[in-house]
């Protein structure tokens, strides 16, 4: 819990997001090279599906635990300044909900959404990395569980929501127009950080999701919910369902297991339904302009009465 205590203080605006990136990609990346040669050392074999199989989970690690290490750092340097108000990472306030009726209501909506953006994905290739995850799922399940249902839920949303947003949404100045930056420019680095179009599009669409229910509950853990749900359910669908075919797109999937691809649209379509209900659920029962991502100092301030007066209002007068 300390390390959460000491993050809490740092709250980066744009530059300080950026530098978080960059540390993820170079610094991470550096560090997942490393791993991986010694990896290929270790095991005499240095092909891709040799390095995937069983260390996948091992080599997202090294990779992610970088730009954590660097959010910590930084936060361990700002709680020094006694003037440095924190904003917690974690502060659940759900409104009308309780944890079953919302966590239910954010998997229909987060499965519904994913559908809805998977025939985006038909005008891209699906990077070879992902063809050799999905061929180890039944050769590796546990190592491909853990790295992209587990860590990769943990790990981005403590940077992306539980970082980046937060102290995007700590700034002064309006709220809503605050919380549309800070949504839509985690989201646009939630895409930066895949690489490739083929997850960036439907990430950015679903990290601004994430985003608004990160705002809307300030719960890093009903995004990392939500996060666990969408990329499990990828996993699930090929692990249930060994016909399928990596190399083919999940419409050609349908039409080659049932003759038909209506099915695949009739899902598209409910999606659609699903999706635009639930977020009309989730908007009108969630609080609605939520002030706790503002530092302590600033909503007392904004709440103290002046000289021990009320302010003044015209209106009264």
């Amino acid at each position: 819990m300390s390390f959460f205590c000491k993050s809490k203080y740092y709250k980066p605006q744009f530059g300080g997001s950026l530098l978080i990136i960059l540390v993820l990609i170079l610094g991470g990346g550096m560090l997942g090279a490393v791993v991986t040669v010694i990896a290929g050392a270790i095991t005499g074999d240095f092909s891709a599906e040799g390095l995937m199989s069983g260390k996948l989970s091992l080599l997202y690690f090294a990779q992610m635990i970088v730009p954590v290490l660097f959010i910590w750092l930084m936060g361990h340097v700002k709680s020094q300044n006694p003037m440095e108000a924190p904003v917690k990472v974690d502060a659940p306030h759900l409104g009308k909900f309780n944890w079953l009726t919302l966590g239910i209501l954010l998997m229909l909506v987060t499965l519904s959404l994913a559908w809805i953006l998977d025939p985006v994905t038909e005008f891209f290739p699906m990077p070879d990395s992902f063809k050799q995850m999905f061929d180890n799922i039944s050769s590796s399940p546990v190592d491909t569980i853990v790295s992209v249902a587990i860590m990769a839920p943990l790990f981005e949303e403590f940077v992306l929501r539980g970082t980046i947003e937060r102290g995007l949404l700590a700034r002064k100045g309006d709220s809503r127009k605050t919380a549309a930056v800070a949504i839509l420019w985690s989201a646009f680095l939630f895409g930066v950080i895949h690489l490739n179009l083929w997850q960036a599009i439907p990430a950015f669409v679903i990290g601004c999701l994430l985003g608004w229910v990160y705002y809307r509950t300030h719960s890093i853990w009903a995004t990392i919910f939500m996060h666990f749900v969408n990329n499990f359910s990828s996993i699930a669908l090929f692990w249930a369902i060994p016909a399928m075919d990596a190399d083919a797109t999940s419409r050609e999937n349908f039409k080659a297991l049932t003759g038909s691809d209506m099915y695949y649209w009739i899902i598209v379509g409910g999606g659609v339904v699903i999706t635009i209900v639930g977020i009309w659920l989730l908007d009108k029962y969630l609080p609605k302009n939520p002030q706790s991502f503002k530092p302590k100092e600033t909503v007392l301030a904004e709440q103290m009465p002046f000289n021990g007066q009320q302010p003044f209002n015209p209106e009264q007068s």
